[in-house]
């Protein structure tokens, strides 16, 4: 089931009461011994959603946090996916459903497949053993100024509205706009050099507008754009 996916015990094999000696055992054994970590052979996705689980339930608030969103009652659907939308990142990919609008895709996207429902780009965003960060708003990558006009839709909106792009990093970015967005809402993003889904993680009164920071899921730079971006490799 894909909620069972989404538990970060369940990524980690561990029972919610498992001591923190025990959590950070479990995670040093799936990442060497049965090599998990990319650079002993495994999967860089697998590998980024044990480091996104370690992030959380190897901080002893943090975890404080998780185990009391998890015992809050289910509040319908909606909130149900966005919810894991900010504690899994990688629940999209789990579950083959567009990150945007939930459109059931098949397969391992590749860097120019698009959404049959909304034309959403389905390419993974650059992953790091930083991205965990993301889950909680703090970006440890370096971030890149980009004064950039774009357009935001929300789901089930049919027409963009206005915004601008602030800053830009490997796993997130921060813009400008004209409403308040609610934590864990999916938002498609477009300028002149990307178009990327990405899951809000904050969003600040700034003036008449707000500043939204959001983590990167999926990201599809645009063929005409040039120099707008760096390499995760870099």
């Amino acid at each position: 089931m894909a909620s069972e996916r989404r538990n970060l015990y369940r990524i980690l094999h561990l029972q919610p009461e498992a001591p923190h000696e025990v959590v950070k055992a479990a995670y040093r054994a799936l990442m060497t011994t049965l090599r998990a970590h990319p650079d002993l052979g495994g999967d860089n996705d697998q590998a980024a959603r044990l480091n996104a689980a370690y992030d959380v339930l190897g901080d002893p608030q943090r975890r404080r946090d998780y185990d009391r969103a998890l015992r809050k009652p289910a509040r319908g659907a909606a909130a149900a996916e966005a919810q894991a939308a900010v504690t899994d990142p990688w629940s999209w990919l789990a579950d083959r459903r567009c990150p945007f609008c939930h459109q059931a895709f098949t397969g391992q996207p590749r860097p120019e497949m698009r959404c049959s429902r909304c034309d959403g780009p389905l390419a993974i965003a650059p992953t790091s053993e930083r991205a965990a960060s993301e889950l909680l708003g703090r970006r440890r990558g370096e971030r890149y100024a980009r004064d950039l006009d774009a357009t935001i839709r929300l789901p089930g909106e049919t027409a963009d509205r206005p915004a601008r792009l602030r800053d830009l990093s490997l796993t997130g970015l921060s813009l400008l706009s004209t409403q308040r967005i609610a934590k864990g809402t999916p938002l498609r993003v477009v300028t002149g050099s990307f178009d990327a889904v990405a899951a809000v993680v904050a969003c600040r009164p700034y003036g008449a507008a707000f500043t939204v920071h959001a983590r990167l899921m999926t990201l599809q730079m645009l063929r005409s754009a040039r120099g707008v971006y760096v390499s995760a490799t870099a």
